[in-house]
């Protein structure tokens, strides 16, 4: 039984935005298993060759992995789908669990108020917060800040799903024996 967290980054046209085909391309895949495993695996970016075997790579994680832990994993969930990966286990969503934790009261559920929140890993936007303003691709970014960005979602991620089961009172072995 594995338990990953994950994170993609992808490139956004306005005028194709969140589309899955067309202008818009997966850059990269961060992941973080239970086990302390981690990689960050590329597949499309201006700068860099994709990694070698990247698709085996990663569908491998995702037939091996028992519960797919992200933010909004919805949207990472979707782009894989039509990047032609497949999964069929349990997900753990910390933008719905936060929703949840939230009670009805409405505050920020983004992944950066969440860790703030939780007290948890923070995110690293100042790595290409003025590169996004500027309308500059994920693709366009010096590959190193989007590896080190791409690397600090998963842990933030990661550190928020294991403070969020804290505060619900779940223990990670005890879930995943469940689902």
């Amino acid at each position: 039984m594995m338990i990953t967290c994950l994170d993609i980054e992808t490139t956004y046209q306005k005028d194709d935005a969140f589309s899955y085909s067309g202008k818009n391309q997966l850059v990269s895949v961060g992941f973080k298993t239970h086990t302390g495993k981690e990689d960050y695996l590329w597949f499309y970016h201006k700068e860099r060759e994709p990694t070698n075997n990247a698709k085996q790579i990663l569908q491998d994680l995702l037939h091996n992995t028992k519960i797919l832990i992200g933010h909004n994993i919805k949207f990472d969930l979707g782009w894989l789908y039509c990047c032609g990966f497949t999964y069929d286990n349990t997900v753990y969503d910390t933008m719905v669990v936060e929703y949840i934790l939230s009670r009805g009261v409405k505050r920020p559920i983004s992944l950066e108020e969440s860790c703030k929140r939780r007290k948890v890993t923070q995110k690293k936007s100042h790595l290409i917060e003025g590169h996004m303003k500027s309308g500059v691709n994920m693709d366009d970014i010096p590959h190193k800040l989007v590896e080190e960005y791409g690397r600090g979602d998963v842990i933030c991620t990661y550190d928020l799903a294991m403070k969020q089961m804290e505060v619900l009172e779940m223990d990670i072995n005890e879930f995943s024996k469940n689902n």
